[in-house]
């Protein structure tokens, strides 16, 4: 009887042991859950700050390129200087500024036209469809996705053309959704409107963007040899590759100083030529920029942060205007 009592009680002290370990077990894993997700909180929270800091700096180097040439933005100017990276403590911040004015304001195919024809394009909409002819889209094509375009951007219901889309067709969709009837807040937007397929915004994301303003200005003196196309559908068509990448390449260091001298080039006065549009191609030519946006990739430990700051240059002062978190494309 006592033997039986004694193994009933070894018994009980074994199963008391095993639920400690397994109630030890479970308190030390939920430790080390808590640490590691309290640990990554404060590598995020860091990192934020790290951002914040690199936009203060971002800021003052552009403060002080706009001190030293008010009139001129170029590619020789401090904040032009391309994959920076400045270790801090625990990571490291690596990132670079471009000129958000180097690129097709996708926002302008919104802008409310008067004195054209149904279905006529705007200026804006010709220099977007003649991108995309530098792209190698068929012409056909192209007057489509500027069509659907416009229709996804302005603020009414209305079809632009025949070529264009608006809620109708995007609810025919087997997932389906509205068109905005507004602008862009962000660049990947695109893979939304009709006729945009994925291969096609791959080639066009380099070189378009979206500010917060209609109006169409290219800074002819931060547009790089990529972006050749770019500059080349500025002039409708007058203007091949090859002609605006020897424009390009012909610029001085320091850029033109006067929006005169980039006018006196001989591509450009051959591509205006004759040119019923030349007044408002001069006009969407600047040689100041007043918005910027810095790329920035922050690494605090394990953690990855990206962030995309755009700044608005006003009165010659630098500000940053939006900040969006998250993975570049």
């Amino acid at each position: 009887m006592m033997k039986a009592q004694r193994g009933v009680a070894l018994l009980v002290v074994m199963l008391i042991l095993a639920v400690m370990m397994m109630v030890a077990a479970t308190i030390s894993s939920r430790f080390q859950s808590a640490l590691f997700r309290t640990s990554n909180l404060v590598n995020m929270t860091q990192a934020r700050w790290y951002a914040y800091g690199s936009e203060a700096l971002v800021t003052k180097v552009l403060n002080q390129d706009i001190k030293d040439s008010p009139q001129v933005t170029h590619l020789g100017q401090y904040w032009a200087s391309p994959n920076q990276v400045f270790p801090v403590d625990g990571g490291q911040i690596s990132g670079q500024v471009v000129d958000a004015q180097a690129c097709f304001n996708l926002n302008t195919l919104g802008a409310p036209q008067s004195g054209l024809k149904p279905g006529e394009l705007p200026f804006a909409g010709l220099v977007f469809k003649q991108l995309l002819v530098q792209l190698k889209v068929d012409e056909f094509e192209a007057e489509q996705v500027t069509a659907a375009l416009i229709d996804w951007l302005d603020s009414d219901d209305t079809l632009f053309s025949s070529l264009g889309a608006e809620d109708a067709w995007y609810q025919s969709l087997k997932v389906p959704y509205l068109a905005a009837n507004n602008m862009m807040n962000d660049v990947s937007e695109l893979r939304m409107v009709r006729g945009i397929t994925p291969a096609l915004y791959r080639r066009l994301a380099p070189l378009v963007c979206v500010l917060p303003v209609r109006d169409l200005k290219f800074n002819v003196n931060t547009i790089r040899d990529s972006q050749a196309p770019l500059l080349a559908a500025l002039f409708l068509g007058r203007m091949e590759n090859d002609v605006a990448l020897d424009l390009i390449q012909q610029r001085p260091k320091d850029g033109w100083k006067d929006i005169n001298d980039f006018k006196g080039m001989e591509q450009v006065k051959s591509a205006v030529a004759g040119q019923g549009e030349v007044s408002k191609i001069y006009a969407a030519s600047d040689i100041v920029s007043s918005y910027f946006e810095a790329r920035m990739l922050v690494e605090v430990d394990t953690i990855q942060l990206r962030v995309n700051s755009l700044f608005k240059r006003n009165n010659n002062k630098v500000s940053v205007i939006r900040r969006q978190y998250g993975g570049q494309e």
